[in-house]
């Protein structure tokens, strides 16, 4: 990220141009992308615009970072071994849910994958950056060790509890379907770890 530390108006000025950048991604694609249209959306000069950002590529990469630190911060969840293992996995399916309905979050998310699919080499460098899996993985593995869960395969484990998240909140959201409400993660998250819990109880 290039912004230069500063007071609000810098905050909000490098916000405003995120913004527009990521409308712009996704409206156009990468290639189609114009700075100049960027600046005017965000009402700022080229000059502020390349002041934090100095070139398009940049940018996106900043974006990028920006989404993987949102799923960073969120995602801190580790296993407890004197804690309830249903608690445990209510508040991780929680903390990838609360980003599923967070609409700064999913734009971001669907300029993103727009762009990888229209450039696959593109996908290594999302994926290395914004990448849930391990928690989810050190959590099944850890439950497991304790004898919480009897799990075979924490990997294949983590990806099925993502998957069973991401297929109702995630993918018909990037496809152009509407964002789950509270109330609709709330449902999701607790038929989520009861298939896990139904899976890999003791």
């Amino acid at each position: 990220m290039d912004m230069k530390a500063g007071g609000a108006v810098n905050r909000s000025k490098y916000d405003q141009i995120i913004r527009a950048a990521v409308a712009e991604f996704q409206d156009r694609g990468f290639a189609a992308t114009s700075m100049d249209r960027i600046c005017a959306e965000a009402e700022v000069s080229k000059r502020t615009l390349y002041k934090y950002f100095e070139s398009k590529d940049n940018l996106f990469q900043s974006i990028v970072g920006l989404m993987a630190d949102r799923f960073a911060d969120a995602l801190t969840q580790k296993f407890n071994p004197d804690r309830d293992i249903r608690e445990q996995l209510t508040e991780l399916a929680w903390a990838e849910g609360r980003l599923l309905i967070s609409a700064d979050v999913m734009a971001m998310a669907r300029m993103v994958i727009s762009q990888v699919l229209l450039s696959p080499e593109l996908g290594a460098l999302v994926q290395d950056r914004v990448d849930s899996h391990s928690v989810f993985f050190h959590m099944m593995r850890d439950a497991d060790a304790a004898g919480h869960l009897v799990i075979d395969d924490p990997d294949r484990a983590a990806n099925e509890f993502i998957a069973l998240i991401k297929a109702k909140a995630f993918w018909p959201v990037i496809l152009g379907g509407p964002m789950l409400t509270e109330d609709q993660m709330s449902d999701l998250v607790q038929h989520t770890v009861d298939m896990i819990m139904s899976r890999y109880a003791p």
